[in-house]
């Protein structure tokens, strides 16, 4: 009896590393620079995505959608700090509170994967890399751009953002 139980309990922890989540996040669809706090993959629907920031990540983490494609992505801050969803490259960096929403228009590119990230808590952010970034992919391991700062926005880019916020108020990111 025994002996049958410390198989079983053996064969699940097999599975949970191998089949469940753990393995989804060594695995993810792009290789980002620095720290990731991988929640999954999603695929854009009707041109359309909703992206979550929360202490200190986004979900999904990967967004899959057609290259050149614009995506509508509706952001929620669920968190408990303030956070940003950044694209230098595409003049895109909207600041959202604890309970805020905004909607951020994005353009991608035509070949590539294009990475995102919190100003904040994102790679080099000012409370250094907590793992907050993600990426728009169209296929498994293309290289990322992660539209640096200083980086010439695109011709084709194309960024719009309406805020709207359910608090009165929020504390600061930091």
């Amino acid at each position: 009896m025994r002996k049958v139980l410390v198989l079983t309990v053996g064969a699940i922890a097999a599975f949970a590393l191998t089949g469940g989540v753990a393995f989804a996040a060594k695995n993810p669809p792009v290789q980002l620079q620095g720290k990731v706090t991988n929640k999954g993959e999603k695929t854009v629907k009707k041109g359309k995505i909703s992206i979550e920031a929360d202490d200190y990540y986004f979900k999904p983490t990967f967004t899959k959608a057609k290259p050149g494609s614009t995506v509508t992505v509706k952001l929620a801050n669920e968190g408990k700090t303030q956070h940003t969803f950044t694209i230098p490259s595409l003049g895109v960096d909207t600041v959202l509170n604890p309970d805020q929403k905004a909607t951020v228009s994005v353009t991608l590119p035509t070949n590539g994967a294009l990475g995102y990230y919190c100003r904040f808590h994102g790679p080099s952010g000012t409370q250094g890399d907590l793992g907050m970034q993600g990426a728009f992919f169209s296929k498994k391991g293309e290289s990322v751009s992660t539209g640096a700062a200083g980086a010439a926005p695109s011709s084709a880019a194309t960024a719009t953002t309406a805020a709207r916020s359910s608090s009165a108020g929020g504390a600061p990111g930091y």
